[in-house]
């Protein structure tokens, strides 16, 4: 059985209930973020920095690709797909694969699927690869490849052929062989460098996770009796997540968090389906994809209960005199332009050179707006790249002339005049700053400091609100 078929079947279980698709909503501790994509998502996600790589198109021989979101703009990094599955980084070498072909339901005419494919340079490439020159294995080698894992000296498939005929395919190089077998309809793969999860899904529809050894050697299930269980990745406390299940009355799919005992707790609910997940080991996010949505949600830990992820800003400080500006918003993506400014009381050191910034802009729909880590580094005259500092440290510039996710200046000061207090600019152009239609408030964060030097301005009210121009064209916060 195909991926999209079982995408169709859990989809078509939630319709039967009455459901109706809802916002995503975190469980208690934890946030939802939406990460706007320029169509519906298809087969997996991963971020590597600033960098998000994610599915698109259509079901049909050739009709899917792969894009790299640099904020909202979008790059075509791989095309000729059919029905793409899960994703896996290795370096900046992407992995895929892709489960129609041949004689395949909706595949007749594809060149090219039921395969394993590497994209190189996936995060940094400005032209497309082709999928017929991009396979490690000729079409037709894995009859229903569902996810890929990188492991030590191998790339691990899940095959999802059906009842008791499923298994994990282990390639090197060019060799394919099997791993495990036994299985039914296999979904995602992950590791803790020691075990080996898979997602199953048997013939009566009941999810659960095994457990291999990287030999192959099974282990007790880590988990079973779920509603169902299509992605699976661990999180950076030991928890593995586990999409595709449905709440008890049907209303809507879930995420899970299953832990070492094997005891489940919602993370998320309010899915259509969710299907493929990575966790974001960087901003400590689950991304999920949603069955049709055109957009990645990012369930983040928030314990400080601010709507800001703990990983951007752990209980901020106050962002006064704070103004945000976005511009350009009635032409192209890629074109925008953004200014952001404010002054904070902040404890501690903080250094751009060694740690950068990270600058963040949402709505409060936990759309983003602007999601960029301007990175540390001393300043390259020759790239004309990175940050000055001046010789009582206490005022940095960064530049960039090809601008990180647009961002092309950054000025951070200390206030002489008052002990802790940091004024900063932050301007951006010809990058993606999706702004029309925030819903308000807008939240702006600025943080300095890994270990706590951020701050939060909430634009809302009379006085502190968001407007646009008479033209529609330039978002100003203030």
């Amino acid at each position: 059985m195909r991926r999209i078929l079982v995408t169709a079947i859990c989809a078509a279980t939630l319709a039967a209930h009455g459901s109706a698709r809802a916002a995503v909503v975190a469980a208690p501790g934890y946030a939802a973020r939406r990460i706007p994509t320029p169509g519906a998502v298809q087969g997996g996600v991963v971020r590597q920095g600033n960098a998000l790589i994610v599915g698109q198109g259509s079901f049909g021989a050739g009709t899917e690709r792969v894009v790299r979101l640099d904020g909202a703009v979008a790059t075509t990094i791989a095309t000729g797909f059919n029905s793409l599955g899960g994703f896996d980084l290795d370096g900046d070498t992407l992995y895929l694969v892709d489960n129609c072909f041949g004689t395949d339901f909706g595949c007749t005419g594809a060149s090219t699927g039921d395969s394993l494919y590497a994209i190189p340079s996936a995060t940094t490439r400005t032209s497309a690869a082709a999928a017929d020159t991009s396979a490690v294995l000729p079409a037709g080698s894995i009859t229903a490849p569902q996810d890929v894992l990188v492991v030590p000296g191998a790339l691990l498939v899940a095959d999802a052929i059906g009842v008791g005929a499923g298994r994990v395919v282990k390639v090197v190089g060019t060799t394919p062989t099997n791993l495990a077998t036994g299985l039914d309809y296999l979904g995602g793969l992950a590791t803790d460098g020691a075990t080996l999860f898979a997602a199953n899904l048997d013939g009566s529809f009941t999810g659960s996770v095994k457990r291999f050894s990287l030999a192959g050697v099974p282990a007790s299930d880590l988990v079973g009796g779920l509603s169902g269980s299509y992605g699976v990745a661990r999180d950076a406390a030991g928890n593995l997540l586990v999409t595709g299940g449905f709440t008890g009355d049907f209303s809507s799919s879930t995420l899970l968090a299953v832990d070492a005992g094997g005891t489940a707790t919602e993370r998320a609910h309010g899915f259509g389906f969710s299907a493929d997940v990575f966790f974001d080991g960087a901003r400590d996010a689950a991304l999920v994809l949603d069955f049709g949505v055109s957009a990645v949600t990012a369930v983040c830990r928030d314990a400080d209960g601010d709507a800001v992820c703990d990983a951007d800003c752990t209980s901020p400080a106050a962002l006064d005199r704070a103004v945000v500006k976005i511009g350009r918003q009635t032409t192209a993506v890629g074109d925008d332009t953004l200014s952001f400014k404010g002054q904070m009381t902040i404890p501690g050191v903080y250094d751009p050179v060694a740690n950068g910034v990270h600058v963040l802009v949402d709505d409060a729909a936990g759309s983003v707006i602007a999601d960029v880590v301007v990175p540390g580094g001393a300043y390259d005259t020759v790239t004309g790249t990175g940050w000055k500092t001046n010789a009582s440290l206490t005022s940095w510039t960064y530049k960039n002339p090809s601008g990180v996710v647009g961002i092309t200046k950054v000025k951070v000061k200390k206030a002489s005049s008052t002990p802790g207090l940091v004024k900063f600019s932050v301007n951006g152009r010809k990058g993606g700053y999706p702004a029309a239609g925030a819903a308000l408030p807008v939240r702006a964060v600025m943080t300095l400091d890994p270990a706590g030097g951020c701050a939060l301005a909430t634009f809302s009210g009379p006085t502190s609100g968001c407007t646009f121009n008479s033209t529609g064209d330039r978002l100003t916060c203030k």
